[in-house]
C-alpha cells in the first residue's frame, strides 16, 4: 500500500483520535481544576488553557460548562468503578467487603486528580442541590451502595453472616465512614489514614461477627 493510500485510509481515524485525545486532556484538566479550586471557579476558558489549548476549545467540544461537568462526572465515576469493583469476586463476600475498604483507602492515600475531583463534586452536589451534576452524583452513589449491599446479601445467603443485618443500612454507614475519612484527609494532612483504615475494618468485622455470634442458639 502506498503512502497516499495509507493517508487516505487513516486520515479520518487520525482526526477522530485527535478529537478523543483533546477531549481526554480537557476532562483531565477539568478534574485537576475542580480538585484545586472547586467546581464553581472552573470555566471553559481556563480548562482550555490548563489543557494546553485555546480558551475556546472546551466550548467547541462541550458547548457548555454543564456538559463538561457531566462528562467529568462520567469519567470519575467510571474510573472509581474500575478501581473499586473490577478486581473480580473472591468467593468470600466478607473478604470482598474488607478488600473494598482496602482499595478505597489505597485510592485516598494516593489521591489522583480525578479522585480528588470526585470528592469535590460530591461535596458541591450537597451544597448546591440544584446543580446539573447532582443527579449523576446521586446515581453514582447509589451504584456504590448497591455494590456493597450485593456483597452483604451474598454473604447472608451463603450463611457467612446472619440475614438479620440490614444490607442497605450497613452499606450506607460503610460509605459514610469511608467518605468521611476521605473528606477529612482532603483538608487536613494530619489525618492518619492507616489508623483510620484499621478502625473501619475492625468496626465492620466486629459488626458482622458480633451479630453472627448473638444469632447462634
Amino acid at each position: 500500500m502506498s503512502a497516499a493510500q495509507r493517508g487516505s485510509t487513516t486520515g479520518p481515524r487520525t482526526q477522530e483520535v485527535r478529537r478523543a485525545e483533546a477531549e481526554q486532556r480537557l476532562v483531565t484538566a477539568a478534574a485537576e481544576m475542580v480538585g484545586e479550586v472547586g467546581p464553581a471557579r472552573v470555566t471553559l476558558a481556563n480548562v482550555g488553557e490548563r489543557a494546553g489549548y485555546s480558551r475556546g476549545l472546551a466550548t467547541h467540544h462541550f458547548g457548555s460548562k454543564g456538559a463538561l461537568m457531566q462528562r467529568l462526572v462520567e469519567a470519575v465515576t467510571h474510573q472509581f468503578r474500575e478501581a473499586m469493583f473490577d478486581q473480580g469476586e473472591s468467593g468470600d463476600a466478607t473478604t470482598e467487603l474488607r478488600t473494598l475498604i482496602a482499595i478505597y483507602f489505597d485510592v485516598v492515600t494516593d489521591l489522583q486528580p480525578v479522585n480528588r475531583a470526585r470528592l469535590a463534586l460530591w461535596a458541591d452536589a450537597v451544597a448546591n442541590p440544584d446543580d446539573e451534576t447532582r443527579s449523576r452524583m446521586v446515581a453514582a452513589d447509589r451504584e456504590f451502595r448497591e455494590e456493597i449491599e450485593k456483597r452483604i446479601n451474598r454473604a447472608a445467603s451463603a450463611g457467612e453472616i446472619p440475614g438479620s443485618i440490614d444490607a442497605h443500612g450497613l452499606a450506607t454507614v460503610t460509605i459514610a465512614m469511608l467518605r468521611g475519612v476521605a473528606l477529612q484527609s482532603l483538608i487536613d494532612d494530619q489525618i492518619d489514614l492507616t489508623a483510620a483504615r484499621g478502625e473501619v475494618e475492625a468496626l465492620l468485622v466486629h459488626r458482622l461477627r458480633q451479630d453472627q455470634k448473638e444469632s447462634r442458639p
